[in-house]
């Protein structure tokens, strides 16, 4: 049982985020994508390993994957969320 929610996580570039914060990232087809930092609302399994994921845990565009696995994520910026 965990007392404590996870509050903050890495992206994969070492940048600090929490729930709510606004992260873009360039798919494969070379689009920019703008989502928020979320919470899993079950535990869920990791498309990889099949290992499981704690409800409560943060996540990003994917609930699936874990956060890391977008290697060009970054913090988006308002100008960013605007241009896209």
């Amino acid at each position: 049982m965990n007392i404590f929610k996870q509050r903050k996580t890495k992206l994969f570039n070492g940048t600090i985020v929490r729930e709510g914060n606004l992260v873009r990232f360039i798919n494969s087809d070379g689009m920019k994508c703008v989502g928020k930092i979320e919470r899993r609302k079950f535990a869920t399994p990791y498309n990889e390993t099949g290992e499981y994921f704690r409800k409560g845990t943060l996540f990003f565009w994917n609930n699936g994957f874990d956060i890391t696995d977008y290697r060009n994520a970054e913090i988006a910026t308002d100008e960013a969320v605007l241009s896209t």
